[in-house]
């Protein structure tokens, strides 16, 4: 069962857990042939697969993922997955923004908040995500929020991020 996590953010979004409402929109975004290329299962989705990976979602603890909101409007998606309390330490991503926000600052905003509450509210001493090596904006996203590259391997670069240098 999910833990029940009110909305937060920083006055200009909001991250507020995905609901089953919210999986039109954000199986719109994922489907797009320029957003599912940074995933690694670019394969176009059906409705039927989304649900059902959103209800095996729902049952795991150690998974939680937002819808980013601006203006009460759906702006953007991101998450924090394979929490682990006694390691202290999770992985972020499913980073993707609405097509006509792209470029607005709210998946940077949202990179930032995942950080803040990972670090501040589920006090992890460590994040780390894997991205792709040709995924130039994303990499650049995620040094500007203090992650930094630490292996490559098979077109993928993981970079990690410890508490101290969390903003």
């Amino acid at each position: 069962m999910k833990p029940q996590i009110a909305p937060f953010g920083d006055g200009t979004i909001v991250l507020r857990p995905v609901e089953e409402r919210d999986l039109g929109t954000i199986l719109d975004w994922r489907n797009r042939d320029d957003a599912r290329i940074w995933f690694k299962t670019s394969a176009r989705l059906k409705f039927d697969q989304h649900l059902e990976w959103y209800k095996s979602y729902f049952e795991r603890h150690d998974d939680l993922f937002f819808l980013v909101e601006a203006g009460g409007q759906p702006v953007g998606q991101c998450a924090i997955y394979n929490i682990d309390q006694n390691a202290g330490s999770a992985e972020v991503g499913r980073f993707l923004v609405a097509p006509e926000m792209a470029g607005k600052g709210y998946i940077s905003g949202s990179c930032a908040q995942i950080v803040r509450f990972g670090t501040q509210f589920l006090k992890l001493s460590y994040l780390y995500l894997e991205v792709m090596e040709q995924n130039t904006r994303a990499i650049r996203l995620y040094t500007s929020n203090g992650f930094v590259e630490e292996t490559r391997s098979s077109g993928l670069i993981r970079m990690g991020l410890n508490r101290d240098r969390a903003s």
